[in-house]
């Protein structure tokens, strides 16, 4: 029982550090980057209040949600086509 203590504690301080160490890496970047001066638009800057910008997020959106689910939706045929021999049943 009294060997018991000194794992908890241990694993405690493992569950803290991995929970709570990630998230320092993200806010230091966002910190340096509120800290950056804004640099002038220029020939090959994109900005974000044109129709470009909201056609690029949005073909984005759908080719990313497409690669997503598409293949989950090809597998039902396929496991019908193959029948229950490799999956059991």
């Amino acid at each position: 029982m009294l060997n018991a203590i000194p794992w908890d504690i241990a694993a405690g301080l493992v569950m803290l550090f991995s929970r709570f160490l990630p998230i320092v890496a993200p806010i230091a970047m966002a910190a340096y980057l509120g800290a950056k001066k804004p640099s002038p638009a220029g020939l090959g800057t994109l900005r974000d209040d044109t129709t470009t910008f909201g056609v690029l997020i949005l073909a984005t959106v759908l080719i990313v949600g497409a690669l997503l689910f598409l293949p989950v939706a090809a597998l039902g045929p396929v496991a019908e086509h193959l029948g229950p021999f490799p999956f059991g049943g």
